[in-house]
């Protein structure tokens, strides 16, 4: 926990301890720049790790996590299922719990959290089918434009609604909690770290 400033309050002595103060530090390793843009406007520290399928990305997310010196509170691995076998997607979400890694996994891709934010999805839709979708509520939106600058246009669209966001991927998950079952679904456990966030920020 980062260090706490105590003063006393002018209101019969009272401590107070500065809020700011108390807020976690995270260090969130993405497998794009545009999620990692999306982040970095919560405050949070990120770094994208390019290449591979997830399995690759956590194992390299393990070895830049155990040499970072400084202090971290949570640390964090957001990836999507993408072209992943069922095997190693299962397998990278126990080696990162191993390796002291919260995991924001995706099925398939990071956009479907932003279509929770639209919308209550109750049945598979494909990736390729995301682009359509968004552009009905996001018309800046272009699915092959990738990066930090696509994140964060992205997080300033959407900040108002992530509450809705929240609720609606959290309904889908708790049909499909168990990765083996989310694997085949339009599922992201995205929301859980976004809502550690928010919090942080509060």
């Amino acid at each position: 926990m980062a260090g706490k400033i105590i003063h006393k309050s002018p209101m019969k002595g009272r401590q107070v301890v500065n809020a700011r103060n108390l807020r976690k530090t995270f260090m969130i390793f993405t497998e794009g720049q545009t999620e990692e843009g999306y982040f970095k406007k919560f405050k949070a520290r990120c770094k994208t790790i390019t290449g591979g399928n997830a399995l690759s990305i956590v194992e390299e997310a393990i070895i830049q996590k155990n040499n970072i010196k400084k202090h971290v509170d949570e640390y964090w691995v957001a990836f999507d299922k993408d072209d992943t076998s069922k095997s190693d997607f299962l397998k990278a979400i126990k080696l990162a719990a191993d390796n002291g890694l919260n995991v924001a996994y995706s099925c398939e891709a990071f956009e479907i959290w932003w279509l929770f934010h639209f919308m209550e999805i109750a049945a598979p839709i494909q990736r390729k089918d995301y682009e359509n979708k968004l552009k009905k509520h996001l018309p800046e939106y272009k699915f092959r434009e990738k990066g930090l600058s696509q994140g964060e246009l992205m997080w300033m669209q959407l900040d108002k609604l992530k509450e809705i966001g929240i609720v609606n991927a959290k309904k889908a998950h708790s049909k499909f909690e168990h990765p083996e079952n989310a694997f085949e679904q339009s599922v992201t456990t995205v929301y859980e770290l976004v809502d550690l966030l928010i919090s942080n920020l509060i």
